[in-house]
């Protein structure tokens, strides 16, 4: 797959997860958080829970614009393969981490932003061996 295909897609996932976050957690905070805790909901573990998502979004968004500096960067068919690859990691480790969390934790990031994760490593991992410039 070409990597001038590849780059914008990883750059609109991850951005796009990070605004999904945000605005799930600042929307309606009392609803992004019902399925993690049972009882009520109060003002301090919202804002403890706002600050934790809010980091972890613009991680997300972050990602996207390294990558994007990355893409600017032209690089070449091998440091391309790197960047992939290293990409691949980089959603793997998030993948685990959100796949243990509905599995066993009861909760988890939503589905719509599962599979853009899932779509994401793939898509870097199949570059990565296949990838042309």
């Amino acid at each position: 797959m070409n990597s001038n295909i590849v780059y914008p897609i990883i750059i609109i996932i991850n951005i796009f997860c990070g605004v999904g976050l945000l605005i799930g957690v600042f929307t309606d905070p009392f609803e992004f958080l019902s399925p993690y805790f049972k009882g009520k909901i109060e003002d301090e573990l919202i804002l403890f829970a706002q600050s934790i998502v809010n980091v972890t979004a613009v991680h997300q968004i972050a990602i996207g614009l390294f990558i994007s500096v990355l893409w600017k960067s032209k690089l070449g068919n091998e440091s391309n393969k790197k960047v992939f690859l290293a990409y691949s990691v980089f959603g793997g480790t998030v993948l685990l981490v959100a796949l243990y969390n509905h599995f066993f934790m009861g909760g988890g990031p939503p589905i719509p932003i599962l599979i853009l994760i899932i779509s994401a490593t793939l898509l870097s991992f199949y570059s990565s061996k296949f990838s042309k410039y």
